[in-house]
């Protein structure tokens, strides 16, 4: 049975935020890579997912679930990774560009890194297969909640607009503990998938 942070005494988004961040950053190093090792683990023998050749991802930060142990085993497999970016001039909205080990990322605004876009052509989210998507809490029932700034959903509003449209498929990477009873779901907030924690994979009916 799965276990679910309690919601019921918290009263807005805000304090669910603070109240998974704080157990994601109480985690042990060696929890931390267990976690991602297990997730990984779960991905690669998926074989639905596994056949995505283009697959973006994300690098962790505040004590998210690392996709990096993920990443090794991707290229390994010569798949074409990315990395989300922002790109200047499109309403704070994410594109994505090609990452090779060896690149010289940058840090945006909010100090976090992210490709040079001048040196690597950024592609729209509608030419992946798959995101790998961070999240702070997610529900049994697909809805994500981010970080609060809402770059994802104004990138994927197009999967809600056009209902016949779910390319690329939106996979959540996230610890099990990050999974809540349940969260309401605005207009504007794009559903996952599915979801990767190192307890297995979860599938989502996606319904807009």
């Amino acid at each position: 049975m799965p276990y679910f942070i309690p919601v019921r005494r918290m009263q807005n988004h805000k304090q669910i935020r603070r109240a998974i961040r704080a157990k994601r950053r109480s985690l042990s190093r060696q929890e931390q890579h267990n976690h991602s090792l297990s997730a990984a683990n779960h991905f690669i023998i998926n074989i639905r997912l596994i056949r995505s050749r283009r697959i973006a991802l994300y690098l962790a930060a505040d004590g998210e679930l690392d996709p990096q142990p993920l990443i090794q085993r991707l290229l390994k497999l010569n798949k074409k990774l990315y990395l989300p970016a922002l790109k200047p001039g499109t309403n704070n909205a994410l594109w994505f560009s090609e990452f090779h080990p060896n690149d010289r990322l940058q840090t945006n605004r909010f100090g976090i890194a992210e490709p040079n876009i001048r040196r690597r052509k950024p592609i729209p989210a509608w030419s992946l297969d798959l995101i790998i998507m961070p999240l702070v809490a997610f529900s049994s029932e697909g809805v994500r909640m981010g970080m609060g700034g809402g770059y994802y959903d104004r990138t994927l509003a197009y999967q809600l607009q056009h209902k016949q449209w779910i390319r690329p498929a939106l996979i959540g990477f996230a610890h099990d503990f990050q999974r809540v009873e349940r969260l309401s779901r605005q207009p504007w907030d794009v559903p996952l998938h599915g979801v990767i924690t190192e307890q297995g994979y979860q599938s989502f009916r996606f319904t807009n």
